[in-house]
């Protein structure tokens, strides 16, 4: 009885950490394209420096937004917040990196972290709620070890997805701004997730004829996807000008 007890435990486990490292796949191509245009500007050795650190700082994030995820949601316009997070920080991915000799490679280097993290934090929102999720069923003394060797698995995947959309921008440097529209369509469906922000634009929307919940939901991402980019490329004519 016993062994068969702990048989089925060990199979739901490790279910479970299938399921997260599958959510954290799914969910952690947003994550490969900002830490790819974190460290475009970096010297090759140090871009992988970053890739990794990045990736892996990102798991300990996740593991801590993980056991506040319920305290973070009650924060009123959390989503608004990440949202616009996003958007400065995908603004700030378009600008190239600044050839400043008075900056250390060691200061470039935690620059590009930080900017992955912050990215990181905006967009874990769905991904540690739904990590979550899947924890809850967990036992209390195994759940963190079951998280963390989920998200540690899916976390090779992220790192070589990283590294890929990092040598298509270093040969087609304008897909920076593709890269940059994918993160301005994520702030658009965080700007969607709160419920007031969301749940009003809706309602004053709704009085048009032929508008649905679908297309208001599709050009708010399209008018983010584009904002980002745009103002981006702005901000590098601006600095160049001046």
């Amino acid at each position: 009885m016993s062994i068969s007890l702990t048989s089925a435990t060990l199979a739901h486990e490790g279910w479970a950490a299938l399921q997260i490292v599958f959510v954290n796949v799914l969910l952690g191509g947003d994550n490969a394209i900002a830490i790819a245009m974190a460290c475009r500007s970096l010297p090759p050795k140090q871009q992988r420096l970053g890739i990794l650190l990045g990736t892996g700082l990102g798991i300990v994030l996740r593991i801590v937004l993980i056991g506040i995820i319920g305290r973070l949601l009650a924060i009123p316009f959390m989503h608004v917040i990440a949202a616009a997070l996003l958007i400065w920080i995908g603004i700030q991915l378009v600008r190239p990196g600044e050839d400043d000799p008075s900056v250390s490679q060691a200061t470039a280097l935690w620059r590009a972290v930080m900017a992955i993290l912050w990215a990181d934090l905006a967009m874990s929102l769905d991904n540690a709620l739904a990590t979550a999720a899947v924890a809850q069923s967990l036992p209390e003394d195994s759940r963190l070890v079951i998280v963390f060797v989920g998200l540690a698995l899916g976390a090779p995947v992220i790192a070589f997805g990283s590294q890929l959309v990092l040598t298509l921008l270093e040969r087609f440097p304008a897909l920076v701004y593709a890269g940059a529209a994918v993160l301005g369509w994520i702030a658009g469906e965080l700007l969607l997730a709160d419920p007031t922000v969301g749940g009003t634009l809706h309602q004053w929307l709704a009085v048009i004829p032929g508008i649905s919940p679908a297309i208001v939901s599709t050009f708010t991402c399209i008018g983010a996807a584009i904002l980002v980019p745009l103002l981006g490329r702005v901000m590098v004519h601006h600095n160049r000008a001046g």
